[in-house]
């Protein structure tokens, strides 16, 4: 499994060098490193290669994996290279067209076209603030390069632990579809797949009340969920006479009794696919119906037991 993982590793970073070439002067040495890296570890003969074999043996198109959480076929795509790979590209366009109406300004200036002027340099602070997003961008794709290596050395040495710290600093920058699945197949090789991990925009929410699988869903506290999709914790209250929380918060109002799929969304009777319940103090509402009534999209990923909300 460990070659498996550095090829994804591999695969992926190959886009974002020349990406960070530009607001790096020190990827080129990260690139050869990495690439020493890797050989080295290929040589390395005492990786499992019976692991290596159950990873292979998949197939590199696109996977369908089943959710857990509702039986729901879900399709994830295969890594996305282009949109790394124009990133220099577009700079330097910007960069061309922002000399190019520069040129335009002082000409402008000269003749006393001051109307014409003035419209070439909101063009000019149009673009200009362009290209400070792509280099923020540009930037990330470099740090993400940097712990990519980070993430190979650690692989190398059997630090599988310190590999999944690294990926995870990965998924704060760019929580993509290629970094969740690479950080599945680290927790399940690491054996930490026995409670499902849950993301939101990168960061794995966490409570003194594990998620777990019931019933073929996916349970989480309702309040470690609501706070890490955004909803206040005095948005929510405990109903003690009837056994139901209630949530307002915007133009949300929602009521849920445990122990059913009957609820109350803005006044209107619903039914959700599973029921909430008591647990340890914590309320567990299925992970999908809650997300879904906040109009957040839920994935899953089966190796590694990885639910991810709004990625």
């Amino acid at each position: 499994m460990f070659k498996k993982i550095l090829s994804m590793i591999l695969v992926s970073s190959m886009t974002i060098f020349p990406v960070a070439a530009l607001a790096n002067d020190t990827t080129s040495i990260l690139q050869n490193n990495y690439m020493t890296s890797y050989t080295q570890l290929s040589d390395n003969n005492t990786v499992n290669s019976t692991v290596y074999n159950q990873v292979y043996s998949q197939p590199s198109n696109d996977t369908t994996t089943t959710s857990p959480m509702d039986n729901t076929t879900i399709t994830e795509p295969s890594s996305s290279q282009s949109s790394d790979q124009g990133t220099t590209e577009k700079i330097n366009e910007v960069n061309n067209q922002i000399q190019k109406l520069e040129q335009e300004l002082e000409t402008a200036l000269d003749k006393n076209q001051f109307e014409k002027a003035l419209q070439i340099s909101n063009k000019i602070k149009e673009l200009e603030q362009k290209l400070k997003i792509l280099n923020q961008s540009n930037n990330i794709e470099s740090q993400i390069a940097e712990l990519k290596i980070e993430a190979i050395n650690y692989l190398q040495s059997g630090q599988i632990d310190e590999a999944i710290n690294t990926i995870t600093k990965i998924l704060k920058l760019k929580h993509s579809k290629d970094n969740y699945k690479l950080l599945g197949k680290l927790y399940h090789q690491a054996k930490k797949d026995k409670n499902p991990h849950v993301f939101v925009n990168g960061n794995e929410i966490k409570s003194d009340v594990n998620p777990i699988i019931k019933n073929g869903r996916t349970y989480i506290p309702l309040r470690a969920v609501a706070n890490a999709i955004g909803v206040d914790s005095k948005a929510i209250n405990w109903d003690q006479h009837n056994q139901a929380v209630s949530i307002k918060t915007g133009n949300i109002n929602i009521y849920m009794p445990i122990n059913t799929t009957q609820i109350i969304v803005n006044g209107q009777k619903e039914t959700i696919n599973a029921p909430a319940f008591e647990t340890n103090g914590r309320v567990m509402v299925p992970l999908r119906a809650i997300s879904q009534l906040f109009g957040k999209n839920v994935d899953w990923y089966q190796e590694g037991q990885i639910a991810t909300i709004g990625d």
